[in-house]
């Protein structure tokens, strides 16, 4: 019966889907996929640049907060071992360097210095060879009475103003990549014994 059918020129209408499937994809239908994938992959593109940028301010961000957090942490270690403060070399103020002393027993006394650099950004440790932290826009150091008052510029260049100071605080403001992160401790002196 498929045979006379066909020998008239009449296709049964299963034959047409199965001969139609077969052919494959027109272009209408491929340009209008390649149209859609083109879309699609736009706007993801879009979202994984933004999602990047996103995640390189925080990589940024978390490296000036540990650059930041470390620095001050070693300067508060450093002035819980301090016997005693001293006045910084001539060219340092105060309030941008740290002259301490330590005593170890057995040994002379050390005189450590923790002093910032503006123009190269970094914050040194006793020697121009050791850095506590890179990419420092700022350090500074606010020394403090034991009535709680804050000692000033003209405090400062009194003689004997290191015997005054019984609290010690100490902020680093440290910039990766136009982040800025700012940490500061704050440090109580007891007074030690000299051996």
């Amino acid at each position: 019966m498929r045979s006379e059918a066909r020998a008239r020129g009449v296709v049964p209408r299963i034959a047409l889907v199965t001969m139609r499937s077969s052919a494959g994809v027109t272009l209408v239908e491929l340009l209008i996929a390649a149209c859609v994938a083109a879309v699609v992959l736009g706007a993801a593109w879009a979202w994984l640049w933004n999602a990047g940028s996103a995640a390189s301010a925080m990589a940024c961000r978390a490296q000036a907060g540990t650059a930041a957090a470390f620095a001050v942490r070693a300067v508060a270690d450093e002035l819980s071992l301090a016997t005693a403060l001293c006045s910084p070399p001539a060219g340092l103020t105060p309030d941008r360097a740290l002259c301490l002393e330590h005593r170890h027993e057995g040994m002379a006394a050390e005189t450590v210095l923790v002093a910032w650099d503006p123009t190269r950004r970094v914050l040194w440790r006793k020697a121009s060879g050791t850095y506590l932290a890179d990419h420092v826009e700022r350090f500074a150091v606010e020394y403090f009475r034991a009535d709680g008052r804050c000692l000033g510029i003209a405090d400062l260049a009194e003689v004997g103003w290191p015997q005054e100071v019984a609290r010690v605080v100490v902020s680093v403001d440290v910039t990766v990549d136009g982040r800025t992160v700012r940490a500061s401790r704050e440090v109580t002196l007891v007074p030690k014994a000299a051996p």
